[in-house]
């Protein structure tokens, strides 16, 4: 199963820079809370890629969109995914629970409104944060709201993504800035008229044909908490075209064109090097040492939603790297266990790419393997 995964995620077997776009749709969108890792995560999978190729591809081609999706965390998108994505999310808004509206402090009509102003004050011309929140909270005579609005975090801001008036615009300087989707992208974008359970279901068959496998479990996690008689439903829409599988115990699923290629894929044999928060280490079950030896799943699992860079040797989660800070730092790496003959030089080869992306050199020390596990 891992094999397959390495497969479709262009990890096994890498693509090229034309194929920027493709890559993107096949991931359902790329991690991008930190941006330097979303880049990286883009490299890993396309030989000869710079990071002025997916700039060029969000503020100049306008081919890429940023926003908050998945998981309420910022993700790279094609516009055709976004708009997919804001048909599916108005199946759970989670904006609406008590809960939720006592913690931040605003009520449903409050949140309609915000959301409405929201995309009656943005366009195609890139808009701050400070300049959003003074315009909202004038619009709406609530001067409280613009400090909420102001905030580091996209909880405010998150219900005006998922309902598609807004994405991030090019900076100005150092401050995000935001922009209308429909107005920045003009006829190449525009709301799906979907029911949303559709829309769900076509966004879950994407997902498992790139993680294939993926029990309801790891769909909740990857949606972001999504409630079980969602996942249910969508399933059901789903019908035959998508198959239950066991993989080790775990009730997986697979699309139904998929089952033997998923039960006959040839073992992967090789090194990678996967920046944090990528999406083929998110979206692995957890504690299963098949994978990942489980007591060191806190060393790439960690606190606040962390997900560390890590190696794979040969299909399973071997170690962890960091590249150290300036232009003289290199790539540190902590081998799990120890490693088999050759990797250390395939993992050379892997810096040698990462440095290359990064357009300095690296060097690489690899610390001894970790103390035997109890």
């Amino acid at each position: 199963m891992l094999a397959l995964r390495l497969q479709r995620q262009h990890l096994a077997t890498r693509t090229t820079p034309d194929r920027l776009l493709d890559v993107v749709e096949r991931m359902v969108g790329i991690h991008a809370q930190v941006m330097s890792s979303a880049e990286l995560q883009l490299a890993a999978r396309i030989d000869g890629l710079r990071p002025a190729d997916v700039r060029d591809a969000l503020w100049q081609r306008r081919a890429l969109l940023k926003t908050w999706a998945f998981r309420g965390t910022l993700h790279l998108v094609t516009p055709d995914d976004h708009a997919l994505f804001v048909a599916s999310a108005a199946a759970q808004e989670g904006w609406r629970s008590e809960a939720w509206q006592r913690w931040f402090g605003l009520t449903a009509l409050e949140i309609e409104d915000m959301v409405a102003a929201i995309g009656g004050l943005l366009s195609d011309r890139p808009m701050t944060r400070a300049q959003l929140a003074d315009g909202v909270a004038a619009r709406l005579s609530q001067p409280a709201l613009a400090e909420k609005l102001r905030s580091g975090w996209g909880t405010y801001l998150s219900p005006a993504s998922r309902r598609g008036v807004l994405v991030f615009g090019p900076p100005d300087g150092r401050n995000v800035a935001f922009v209308q989707p429909r107005a920045w992208l003009g006829t190449r974008w525009s709301p799906r008229e979907q029911d949303p359970i559709e829309a769900l279901a076509e966004l879950i068959e994407r997902y498992l044909t790139t993680f294939p496998g993926a029990t309801r479990e790891m769909v909740r996690r990857w949606w972001g908490g999504l409630r079980a008689g969602l996942i249910n439903d969508a399933l059901r829409r789903l019908g035959d075209r998508v198959t239950p599988l066991d993989v080790r115990g775990s009730g997986g699923f697979v699309r139904a064109e998929d089952a033997a290629a998923a039960s006959g894929a040839s073992p992967f044999r090789g090194v990678r090097l996967l920046p944090g928060f990528d999406p083929f280490t998110n979206e692995l079950p957890r504690r299963v040492e098949a994978v990942l030896p489980v007591e060191r799943h806190d060393l790439v699992y960690r606190t606040a939603g962390w997900i560390s860079p890590i190696v794979i040797v040969d299909g399973r989660v071997a170690g962890t790297w960091e590249v150290g800070a300036g232009r003289r730092g290199g790539v540190a790496v902590v081998p799990f266990d120890p490693w088999r003959d050759g990797a250390r030089e395939e993992l050379a080869a892997e810096v040698e790419r990462v440095a290359a992306f990064l357009d300095r050199p690296l060097s690489v020390s690899i610390r001894a393997p970790l103390p035997g596990r109890s």
